[in-house]
């Protein structure tokens, strides 16, 4: 493993954590999730396009193959936002953060039937442990009391699921396809512009029919996760597109640091006590993390 890619892996699982932390003080700081969460998408692309100004201009003449897959992922952005929240109250926190963040079996398997990832027995053995991992990670989070009893809430984690995995597997695509030297901030851009465009029509509609009054410190907050989310999908591209780097792979290690980081944080940050589950999704995240990287 080079070590750009090695600085790539880390700078993305850090801001990728980050956002994790900052999403925790929502709450804390009384942030209207939608206000926030837009200003945020609206911070990150001004951001993009602000950071190469003049290219950006330039680029604007392709906009017509970067914008329509920016819009599509941009509209995704919002609405399983929006399904992470109907999750999380029709099925429970347990359910939303395991199905999040199990979705990483969407990009991984993309990765090995559209590119031809190779995958060895050893590195299947990684992706397992990962997987384990992850799961013991939302497990132990989470108390069975929190879980809702609906016959239908299944169809939430689904829907999150899917949502969650498509994204990752579009931001690939869009890696493999799309997005170049002339064009990547612009497409960055454009991607969490036409996610902030969403949330403004809902931000509208609340203001309408609900008179939800837009708060200052919801701009203050959105503006920081703005800036941290920018990077966060900066870095993973840019690890996607390291020469010999395999998507799965990629996925696979991102996710096992920002287990072993959200955990330090959690101890570190909001003083929780780390469980049984706590260390053994660590020992295992850190297992996986040294097959993969073989």
């Amino acid at each position: 493993m080079s070590g750009v890619l090695l600085f790539n892996l880390i700078a993305a699982a850090i801001f990728s954590t980050l956002l994790f932390v900052i999403l925790n003080f929502f709450q804390k700081w009384r942030i209207q999730n939608l206000q926030g969460l837009t200003v945020n998408y609206l911070t990150a692309s001004a951001f993009a396009f602000f950071s190469n100004y003049e290219q950006n201009c330039k680029a604007f003449s392709g906009i017509r193959d970067t914008g329509p897959p920016a819009l599509g992922i941009g509209l995704l952005f919002i609405l399983v936002f929006y399904t992470t929240a109907l999750t999380t109250q029709k099925a429970g926190i347990a359910a939303a953060s395991i199905a999040s963040k199990m979705s990483m079996v969407l990009p991984i398997t993309a990765g090995i039937y559209l590119y031809h990832d190779h995958l060895t027995t050893l590195r299947l053995i990684g992706i397992i442990l990962a997987i384990v991992a992850l799961y013991l990670s939302s497990k132990s989070t989470n108390s069975e009391s929190e879980v809702r009893k609906n016959n239908r809430a299944w169809i939430f984690p689904l829907l999150l699921f899917f949502g969650c995995g498509i994204i990752d597997t579009s931001i690939k695509i869009s890696q493999q396809y799309i997005i170049n030297s002339e064009n990547e901030q612009l497409y960055y851009s454009l991607l969490f512009g036409f996610a902030g465009f969403f949330g403004l029509i809902a931000m509208l509609y609340n203001r309408l029919k609900n008179k939800k009054v837009f708060e200052l410190r919801s701009l203050f907050a959105g503006i920081l996760l703005g800036i941290v989310n920018y990077y966060s999908l900066l870095f993973l591209v840019r690890c996607l597109a390291e020469p010999g780097a395999e998507s799965a792979l990629i996925f696979a290690l991102v996710n096992m640091l920002v287990v072993i980081l959200s955990a330090t944080s959690a101890f570190l940050v909001f003083k929780q006590k780390l469980t049984k589950s706590n260390l053994s999704s660590i020992a295992l995240a850190l297992i996986a993390i040294f097959i993969l990287s073989r």
